[in-house]
């Protein structure tokens, strides 16, 4: 093997390292050969791609705001010094004044983005998403923007009046278990060209996905939980308290600290008896891996009218065992299948081609 492809495999490894780092996710091995082998040893434009997506997602943090209600006349305009209308009032000082200062306090994002793409009708769209290093900072400029009674600027021979929105999907960006961050779904809601909130409403009503092949659009329209908790038996115990109830978010009472999330739980499960496991057999193995494999539902687990809700006193053995059991109760219970029960139909033999 050459001089050269021994560094570039030293890079690669770099590289493997840094995605772990980010992400949390491991690259597939294949990657190398069929990706970034070619693209390290390419031109220089293809360096520059690997570099700024890695820098891009290292920009990212869990507080986000996408900022909606731009007038259709700044998306498609520039300033006279050639800047993008829309990220020179983002960073002016008149709209810092307004939406992120409070009580003398400056709470201004660490990275915005903004992407630019016409839609398939040719219309000029625009995603603005504001990143800040503290919930607090991410906090107090959602209340300051969704306050304000909207905007009125001279532009042109026109008088724009516009109202800012912002929406609020940091919840679909970090783990519903353990609350950490998950990069890889950012960077996609980043990319995408639908709308976040056409993903989270296909989390929390119709299971009809907007992909049916296996990608990141179909992935979007799932409930993040990082792969670290989604097999591990230990992590969803530990974090029992933490996980999302999705009907908060459903129902516009966003829980956003994992301290409020434990507060949220805590009084709904002051509501529901604890199981008595006095009388329910220990057993040396299960029939599942993790609580979560029981239901494959937060929701479920979460929901006190649910059979599968899971009671924040039982640890994650105990909970399983309470399942097997349950399982194993309406097994015993179902009553045979008896063909006396059923009336004979009057269709007579069915056709071969049934």
């Amino acid at each position: 093997m050459s001089y050269v492809t021994n560094k570039l495999r030293e890079m690669y490894k770099l590289l493997c390292q840094l995605f772990l780092a980010v992400i949390g996710q491991n690259l597939p091995e294949e990657i190398f050969e069929d990706t970034l082998y070619w693209l390290l040893q390419g031109k220089r434009k293809n360096r520059q791609i690997i570099d700024r997506n890695v820098k891009q997602i290292s920009l990212m943090t869990p507080h986000q705001l996408h900022i909606t209600g731009w007038p259709r006349e700044y998306i498609v305009s520039h300033t006279r010094k050639g800047r993008h209308k829309v990220h020179s009032i983002l960073i002016c000082e008149k709209f810092r004044q307004m939406f992120h200062t409070h009580d003398g306090e400056n709470f201004s994002p660490c990275h915005r983005y903004i992407k630019l793409w016409q839609d398939s009708r040719g219309e000029e769209k625009i995603r603005v998403i504001l990143y800040f290093n503290s919930l607090e900072g991410k906090e107090k400029t959602k209340k300051l923007i969704n306050m304000n009674d909207g905007l009125k600027n001279i532009y042109g021979d026109k008088i724009l009046n516009y109202k800012l929105s912002s929406m609020d999907y940091s919840h679909m960006c970090t783990c519903n278990i353990c609350s950490k961050f998950m990069p890889s779904h950012a960077e996609r809601l980043q990319i995408n060209k639908r709308d976040a909130s056409i993903f989270n409403s296909h989390r929390h009503g119709s299971r009809t996905l907007i992909s049916d092949k296996d990608d990141w659009n179909n992935i979007l329209c799932q409930v993040p939980i990082c792969v670290e908790c989604l097999h591990s038996k230990e992590r969803q115990g530990k974090y029992r308290l933490n996980m999302y109830d999705h009907r908060d978010i459903r129902y516009k009472y966003v829980v956003n600290s994992p301290e409020e999330r434990e507060r949220n739980n805590l009084e709904v499960a002051a509501e529901v008896e604890k199981p008595d496991m006095r009388n329910i057999p220990h057993i040396d193995k299960f029939n599942y891996e993790t609580p979560f494999d029981y239901s494959a539902s937060l929701n479920c687990m979460l929901n006190t009218f649910s059979s599968f809700y899971w009671h924040p006193d039982l640890t994650a053995d105990e909970y399983m065992r309470y399942q097997e059991y349950k399982m194993l109760q309406y097994l015993e219970n179902a009553d045979p299948l008896d063909d006396d029960d059923y009336p004979e139909d009057d269709y007579g033999e069915y056709p071969n081609e049934y």
